[in-house]
């Protein structure tokens, strides 16, 4: 199991924290079975949301392939969270000063 690391910000300002329980949902909702989405977790913050999220590579994709393929489906219209987008920064997925690693647990 590898775990992704992804910030999602909103089009505009924050008017208060995401509703964590609704973008929960949507990203169970986007994940594809074979996609083999273990664990989420989601931190709000005042520029966006930090999300980690636990896959299982497989020989077709990556982990983080797969993470980020499961946000931007969670995004698409008609989402109540479209608009908002994957931060970019350094890295390329997170905003400036979040950490963005794939990393490899075992359980």
């Amino acid at each position: 199991m590898e775990l992704t690391l992804v910030s999602l910000v909103p089009p505009g300002p924050v008017p208060g924290p995401a509703d964590d329980g609704r973008l929960l949902r949507l990203l169970w909702g986007a994940a594809r079975p074979e996609e083999r989405l273990e664990h989420i977790s989601v931190r709000s913050g005042p520029h966006g949301v930090d999300l980690g999220l636990f896959t299982v590579a497989t020989p077709a994709t990556t982990a983080a392939e797969t993470a980020l393929a499961i946000c931007r489906r969670a995004l698409a219209p008609p989402s109540p969270f479209h608009g908002w987008h994957l931060a970019t920064g350094s890295t390329g997925l997170a905003r400036p000063g979040a950490t963005t690693t794939t990393t490899t647990t075992t359980t």
